[in-house]
């Protein structure tokens, strides 16, 4: 052993206070860096909002399968619009946003510091979940002032976005961890979310679709968090009437964070 290795300081790992000041740091800087996308934030709130005045509008009568009795069509298809939303802000705002940062280098130089990839990493998870927090609130009161309904379960749909939100993180963070560039995230993450949106009962009852295709839209990320929602707003359901979504959204959760470690990286390289 050389005298240089036997005096280089050991490196010491923060203590706990240390990392949960180093995370809220984090934190704080990752709400930062979203909000000053000023193109990316306001259209990620604008979208669904221009969605729920566009389907207040329609006075419609509906009565197809699968329908709820005693509800007029968009307070059916106001949950969906909720879940919409947030899909849009956590998968193809998280897809386009982590690989901008890798072609502005910033993933890179955190890779070459002592913090923690994972801080990173938590720090914009938490800061997407309040964002996103924020956005369906905001869209919830925008929908009650024109006709939509949310029930007095309000407190969980907050509690069930969370959990929709951490499947599309996830995926949008899988995306990003495959694309070259920018809009090839932000393409992937559209050709993706669009299917979504149309197939997993938004607009219209599950039911009424094919007999064949029922059985795949069920299982798609999107269909038990529209289903959990509009059972919550529409129907008054408590957590323990929607146990069946809340494990398909447990199974898309760990689906979404394990395609999110195989394909995520930090560089090109």
């Amino acid at each position: 052993m050389t005298t240089q290795q036997m005096t280089r300081p050991a490196k010491l790992s923060p203590t706990p206070v240390e990392s949960a000041k180093q995370t809220a740091q984090l934190f704080v800087s990752s709400i930062k860096m979203l909000v000053r996308d000023k193109t990316a934030f306001l259209m990620a709130l604008i979208f669904p909002i221009v969605f729920v005045l566009a389907f207040s509008v329609f006075d419609v009568s509906f009565s197809a399968e699968g329908a709820i009795a005693g509800v007029d069509y968009f307070e059916y298809v106001f949950p969906g619009l909720l879940a919409i939303g947030l899909m849009n802000f956590a998968m193809v705002g998280t897809a386009a946003s982590i690989a901008r940062y890798r072609e502005l280098k910033i993933l890179k130089r955190i890779v070459v510091t002592p913090l923690p990839a994972s801080r990173f990493i938590a720090g914009q998870v938490g800061a997407r979940l309040v964002l996103a927090a924020v956005q369906t609130g905001l869209i919830m009161l925008i929908g009650l002032a024109v006709g939509g309904s949310v029930g007095s379960g309000w407190p969980l749909l907050f509690v069930i976005s969370t959990l929709g939100n951490l499947i599309f993180l996830s995926l949008g963070f899988a995306i990003a961890g495959r694309a070259g560039s920018v809009d090839a995230a932000t393409n992937t993450a559209g050709l993706a979310t669009t299917p979504l949106m149309f197939l997993s009962g938004s607009f219209f009852p599950i039911d009424s679709m094919p007999g064949w295709l029922q059985p795949v839209a069920d299982l798609l990320p999107l269909t038990p968090l529209i289903d959990s929602m509009r059972a919550i707003a529409l129907q008054g359901a408590g957590i323990t009437d929607i146990g069946s979504e809340l494990l398909l959204i447990g199974a898309w959760i760990v689906v979404g964070l394990g395609l999110a470690r195989m394909t995520f990286r930090f560089t090109r390289d």
